[in-house]
């Protein structure tokens, strides 16, 4: 394999990665304020916060099947798709049930961790990939790092400005 084709592909897997994490990590600061403006009760942020970790948790070994029969980037393109649905929810949602809904959209469509790894593992010399799958968890680890600064700043724009900016960025 082309050496620069690699790292091209690497740094797309990187990039998904980046947002997937950033999206679930983003809400983190922001949960008081959105409860307090849907009158949300204090035990829904647990939910708010669990749903994203616990979809996730239930659709990773299911969007490992769906890698290993209809390909790596269909599965991963599908699952940034439906980040971007959830993100959309979560933007407008009106009801704490909706950022709920928005949550599990967002974890179900963010459960390609292994289809991305799977795609390093595919598409990476057994050389180089140890590095690749490296910066593939740093670029996650980023993500979970700079999504609550993200989602911060930019509720300056508005409630709905940290999910608008997600589902385009997953797009």
């Amino acid at each position: 394999m082309n050496p620069s084709s690699g790292m091209k592909r690497i740094s797309v897997l990187m990039a998904a990665a980046f947002v997937d994490m950033m999206g679930g990590a983003m809400i983190f600061p922001l949960l008081p304020f959105y409860a307090l403006h849907l009158k949300a009760a204090p035990w829904m942020i647990g939910w708010m916060i669990a749903s994203f970790w616990i979809a996730q948790l239930a659709s990773s070994p299911l969007w490992g099947r769906v890698s290993d029969r209809y390909g790596r980037r269909p599965a991963l393109l599908v699952g940034l798709s439906a980040s971007a649905l959830g993100f959309l929810v979560f933007a407008f949602a009106v009801t704490p049930w909706m950022l709920v809904l928005s949550r599990l959209v967002q974890g179900a469509g963010g459960g390609t961790t292994g289809v991305a790894q799977a795609y390093v593992g595919d598409a990476i010399e057994p050389r180089d990939r140890a590095k690749a799958l490296g910066w593939l968890s740093a670029a996650t680890n980023a993500g979970v790092m700079i999504g609550p600064a993200i989602g911060s700043l930019a509720t300056n724009l508005g409630l709905a400005a940290p999910g608008l900016i997600a589902a385009t960025l997953c797009l």
